[in-house]
């Protein structure tokens, strides 16, 4: 029998919240919608997973052979530029689907195709990039200072962990400036002026969001683990190494792709995260729901 019990309650985005009442609101939100989630995922991110998982592929390989080169370098930093893209989409896709939610009149998105979200991702897309950039930049040069400090021993911790909120609360600059009808600068205004007044709440939620993705990567992580312990007792048992390379590789490089994409949606959670923290920031700070610049995103 059919259900649609996975679309029948609408969730408020502007309403106060406390933490885990936002990681619950992430939960059912993506439980909701999750078919339209992961098949817009697949469009957009799993040829991304294919590509990174390949510089990983020479990383690990690198590693387990302690024959690190120029392609060893070439991987770690073809896996980095890829990770600021797919951050960069995973942000599109969760706020493109956000606005289309809170424009509905019962939050059902199951009949949402990318056909129709195109125009408004693309649009949303050129935003996103251009907050990124003003944040990459800060971060690099934080992180200047970041290793300077952490050559004096007593405070090395409490400067990493300044550090790591810092790019959290950065992290909710897109959504000020996908979600509201503001200029860049008044984004990170925005931004910072709600987390100078919930900054305890929000290490809350980084260090929740942290452990989160932590389980998930370590889930999705075990079976290439298994795998490459019980190839390694095959090798030292005596069976040739040339016959278990090719298999290994393959097998090996599949496990990487199924990590890298669950790494993935394991950002969308923390976003999704983060874009509830906003709303109930939004709710309690400015007293007033913005859901009219929602309805009318198109315009945005």
């Amino acid at each position: 029998m059919a259900t649609t019990s996975d679309t029948s309650t609408k969730i408020p985005l502007y309403a106060r919240r406390t933490l885990g009442e936002k990681i619950n609101a992430a939960i059912d939100f993506l439980r909701q919608n999750w078919r339209v989630a992961l098949r817009f995922s697949i469009y957009m991110m799993l040829p991304l997973a294919l590509i990174q998982s390949g510089g990983m592929f020479t990383i690990v390989r690198s590693m387990s052979d302690d024959s690190f080169n120029n392609e060893t370098d070439l991987g770690v930093l073809s896996s980095m530029i890829l990770s600021l893209i797919v951050l960069c989409f995973t942000y599109t896709l969760i706020l493109t689907l956000f606005q289309y939610y809170q424009g509905s009149s019962d939050g059902d998105l199951s009949m949402l195709t990318f056909r129709d979200v195109k125009s408004q991702m693309w649009h949303n897309l050129k935003r996103v990039l251009k907050a990124m950039l003003p944040i990459i930049v800060i971060m690099a040069l934080s992180s200047l200072l970041v290793f300077f400090f952490m050559l004096l021993p007593f405070i090395s911790l409490l400067v990493f962990l300044i550090y790591a909120l810092l790019f959290f609360i950065l992290m909710i600059v897109p959504i000020h400036y996908v979600l509201e009808s503001v200029n860049l600068r008044e984004a990170f205004n925005r931004c910072f002026s709600h987390a100078s007044a919930s900054w305890g709440n929000l290490f809350g939620l980084m260090f929740s969001m942290v452990l989160v993705v932590m389980i998930i990567q370590s889930v999705t992580g075990m079976p290439m683990l298994v795998f490459a312990f019980a190839t390694n007792s095959l090798s030292y048992s005596g069976t040739p190494t040339a016959a278990l390379s090719v298999t290994y590789d393959i097998v090996l490089y599949l496990f990487l792709i199924v990590q890298t994409f669950f790494g993935y949606l394991s950002m969308s959670l923390v976003i999704t995260t983060l874009v509830y923290h906003y709303g109930s920031n939004a709710r309690e700070q400015d007293d007033l729901a913005i859901a009219s610049d929602i309805d009318d995103f198109a315009n945005l």
